[in-house]
């Protein structure tokens, strides 16, 4: 991922700061109803507020990391699903949850460059995702 695409990622999770907790709120229940079996991805206590949080400030300090850091992340989240049976189609929906809930969260922060940056982050992270699933099947 290039800079700026990173700069662009980044700067929409700024915006959030001082609202983690409550787009951990709109983004962990929406994903679980979604696909309740990705529970397991991130811990017994997910269903706990501070828990999501947390979970929330792993994934923003990973992404705000270097790119062998967020790649090697992206690529366990994949390992961990492939030996849990998920599909492609189970990161699919993580993303898109994830991209879809920061818009809303945003609202009329939300800019077409975010939109982009996103697109791109989305499609790197599903290769490096693929990638983890591979390994673990080899």
């Amino acid at each position: 991922m290039d800079h700026l695409t990173r700069a662009q990622c980044l700067h929409s999770l700024d915006l959030l700061v001082g609202r983690e907790d409550v787009f951990a709120q709109a983004f962990f229940p929406l994903l679980f109803s979604r696909a309740p079996e990705l529970k397991v991805l991130f811990g017994d206590n997910i269903d706990d507020p501070a828990q999501q949080v947390q979970v929330l400030y792993r994934m923003m300090m990973a992404f705000a990391g270097n790119d062998v850091t967020l790649t090697a992340g992206m690529r366990l989240i994949g390992f961990r699903m492939a030996m849990r049976g998920m599909r492609s189609d189970h990161a699919e929906l993580l993303a898109n949850t994830l991209i879809g809930t920061l818009k809303r969260q945003l609202g009329n922060s939300w800019q077409a460059d975010f939109a982009y940056a996103w697109r791109i982050a989305k499609e790197d992270a599903m290769d490096a995702m693929a990638l983890g699933a591979e390994l673990m099947a080899a």
